[in-house]
């Protein structure tokens, strides 16, 4: 009876190793410039400057496809630090195959707190993606 439990123990372990991903080199992110800053109206009608303040990514392999987690930190500069505001943040994500056709897309939207006081906020945010082998990521604000 032991026996069992010990030989069921490391079938369970074993099967447990073989979930791991590999990781693997991740493609080509790009954001264009047009899209890495904006300027965008605060919930007060005032103009705060959003921008990419830098990006992490790690990719493993799955199947055909590279599976990208990308840890964006965008950063929010306003002059008016009188007020409490809120500024709409919308992220997009863009893969594309070797023929830079779209091959997945995703967004994310929030409203990003602006304390009292503080000029410049930053935040990162964590997005997923898949990517054809080849492929490349396009990131964008809007």
């Amino acid at each position: 009876m032991v026996k069992f439990i010990i030989i069921g123990f490391f079938l369970i372990l074993n099967g447990c190793s073989s979930l791991k991903k590999d990781a693997v080199d991740c493609p080509k992110v790009i954001a264009p410039k047009k899209a890495a800053e904006v300027i965008v109206k605060s919930e007060n009608k005032l103009p705060v400057y959003i921008g990419f303040r830098g990006i992490k990514t790690y990719c493993t392999k799955d199947d055909d496809n590279i599976e990208m987690e990308i840890s964006v930190n965008v950063r929010a500069i306003r002059k008016g630090t009188k007020i409490e505001d809120f500024v709409p943040v919308n992220i997009s994500i863009v893969s594309t195959d070797l023929n830079n056709k779209e091959y997945e897309r995703d967004k994310y939207s929030y409203s990003q707190f602006l304390l009292k006081g503080s000029k410049i906020v930053d935040r990162t945010t964590i997005l997923d993606i898949k990517i054809p082998n080849g492929g490349q990521v396009y990131l964008g604000l809007r």
